[in-house]
């Protein structure tokens, strides 16, 4: 029997009424181990990181 292999990426990024972006992301894995899961995770959220920083403090 053949395991079909399949990642689904769901990533919602909201901008709050001050202008600050927040997101938020999940990553579902069929057919694949834990591990490969979680770094495929690790990978997203260095992505978005990257691409929606957290804003500096201002105080």
């Amino acid at each position: 029997m053949e395991v079909t292999k399949s990642l689904r990426y769901r990533v919602n990024v909201s901008t709050s009424v001050k202008g600050i972006k927040t997101w938020d992301c999940t990553v579902d894995g069929t057919g694949y181990e834990m591990e490969e899961v979680v770094a495929e995770s690790d990978k997203l959220v260095a992505l978005l990181d990257s691409r929606y920083p957290a804003p500096l403090d201002s105080k």
